[in-house]
């Protein structure tokens, strides 16, 4: 096997079309990354992610004193969650106008768009991904933009398809998206293997 095969099997097994609300705004070229906005949604995601953070001590704690009430709180968070996540990702275009296919991969990741993006622009960007409700704001360079030629109907509906390098992303940023592909990918293989 030669050593750019590896590198692009490498690289594809680190990659996923997956599905995320997604949202990006061009930045000028001077703007700090650590400028951000997001819309209301991101925000309250973002809520539900601090107050889980917040409870896991106290739940850590009521696990020590009774296995049962723990169990139960964790079966009704699990609840909760779910309906977070069926409101977010359904297939309703009246609630999810903002879903997107993405291609992405802990460097970067690909998505359709009517916008013309010049090469080496500065985009900021949005993502709630379906697994765990993760939420980030991410900065990136455009490396590449062409015609969209996709196949896949939903990403085929936009002009252009955009590349893009996530820039000044932290490792614990980077971890967060590949535990998310991990989890998809495997996923993926336990639905092949019951096939």
């Amino acid at each position: 096997m030669s050593s750019e095969n590896y590198t692009d099997e490498r690289r594809q097994y680190y990659r996923i079309d997956d599905s995320a609300i997604f949202s990006y705004r061009k930045l000028p070229e001077d703007v700090l990354a650590a400028q951000k906005a997001s819309s209301n949604t991101f925000e309250i995601v973002e809520i539900f992610s601090q107050i889980n953070r917040q409870m896991s001590t106290s739940l850590g704690r009521i696990c020590e004193h009774s296995a049962d009430v723990a169990s139960y709180l964790k079966g009704m968070d699990k609840k909760i969650e779910l309906l977070v996540q069926m409101y977010l990702f359904n297939d309703d275009p009246l609630n999810n106008g903002s879903r997107r296919q993405l291609n992405l991969g802990a460097g970067g990741l690909a998505f359709g768009t009517d916008e013309k993006l010049e090469k080496d622009s500065l985009i900021a960007m949005d993502l709630i991904l379906s697994t765990d409700l993760l939420c980030l704001h991410l900065t990136g360079k455009v490396i590449h933009l062409s015609d969209n030629k996709s196949s896949d109907t939903e990403n085929n509906n936009f002009a252009y398809r955009a590349s893009v390098s996530f820039t000044n992303i932290s490792d614990i940023e980077a971890d967060q998206i590949m535990k998310h592909i991990m989890r998809i990918q495997a996923e993926r293989l336990r639905l092949e293997k019951n096939l």
